[in-house]
């Protein structure tokens, strides 16, 4: 895979986990039910995980 192809799924993941987090939280709003917090709280650190792995690969073109 090359680099602006990674990216690009990087990006790509970024987005699709930033609208699923919205929506996690616009529902336990509606609800505030615990298991949806628990699944806003995975669903952010899968998040944060994704945006390191886009610095790390944004740095290593550098």
């Amino acid at each position: 895979m090359n680099e602006s192809k990674d990216r690009l799924t990087i990006k790509e993941k970024i987005e699709n986990l930033r609208e699923k987090l919205n929506n996690d939280i616009i529902r336990n709003i509606e609800h505030k039910d615990i298991e949806e917090s628990k699944s806003i709280l995975a669903t952010s650190e899968e998040l944060d995980n994704v945006i390191v792995d886009y610095i790390k690969n944004f740095n290593q073109e550098i």
